[in-house]
């Protein structure tokens, strides 16, 4: 899993997933680990006092840190309950889980507060990035993916965020065999309408790409 937010339960339940074993945080933001209470009390057995599972929790030392002053239950969660195990993982580290491998990626180097993953099996590379994308500086690092999973930029300017047609451009360069786009706000959604979707695809019809919607399932 690649972080955890609020609704995180909701997710699990609606695709069956009835285990998480390791689990992946990009930053500290609450839409991407403000679930991380819930699902890993969801592994403490009350009636015993003892966990039933410990999930492997894999982030780089400064968004640990971010994240304490946000939300400081990891230490409680992993020393008195048993449910998680922290693991620091900094930029260009891996971790091999059989023949996955998993590799930090931070955005502007080791001292990122965003971070990516990238995941490799059978010579198959797929970057995700899902999140403040506008300070991603890697583009000439990764210009052989079979897949990108990326942000969806904004449709029109608000504050310091990637912007759509600054986003294709950036998939021009990068040239990923396929980019599924995701963390789509509802509220661009609601003002542009799902129509305005289909339109970005039209005009953008020389780069391989689609939204996602929850529940996408990806053969590679």
């Amino acid at each position: 899993l690649v972080d955890c937010g609020e609704d995180i339960a909701s997710s699990l339940n609606r695709e069956n997933i009835k285990k998480v074993e390791n689990l992946f945080i990009t930053h500290w933001h609450p839409d991407h680990t403000y679930g991380l209470r819930p699902l890993l009390e969801s592994y403490f057995d009350f009636r015993t006092e003892k966990a039933t599972s410990t999930i492997q929790l894999y982030l780089p030392k400064k968004v640990y840190e971010q994240l304490n002053e946000h939300l400081n239950i990891l230490e409680h969660l992993e020393n008195n309950y048993g449910v998680v195990k922290v693991n620091f993982i900094e930029d260009g580290e891996s971790i091999e889980f059989g023949s996955i491998k998993v590799t930090a990626v931070g955005f502007n180097g080791k001292d990122s507060e965003t971070f990516g993953y990238l995941f490799e099996e059978n010579e198959k590379r797929v970057l995700y990035t899902p999140c403040d994308t506008i300070s991603f500086e890697r583009e000439g690092d990764f210009k052989d993916l079979d897949l990108l999973i990326n942000e969806c930029g904004l449709f029109e300017e608000i504050g310091n965020e990637i912007l759509f047609p600054d986003l294709m451009a950036r998939l021009k360069n990068m040239g990923p065999k396929k980019t599924i786009l995701t963390h789509i706000e509802e509220i661009e959604v609601n003002i542009f309408g799902e129509e305005y979707l289909q339109k970005m695809k039209k005009d953008y019809s020389d780069i391989n790409f689609e939204f996602s919607h929850d529940g996408l399932k990806i053969n590679i």
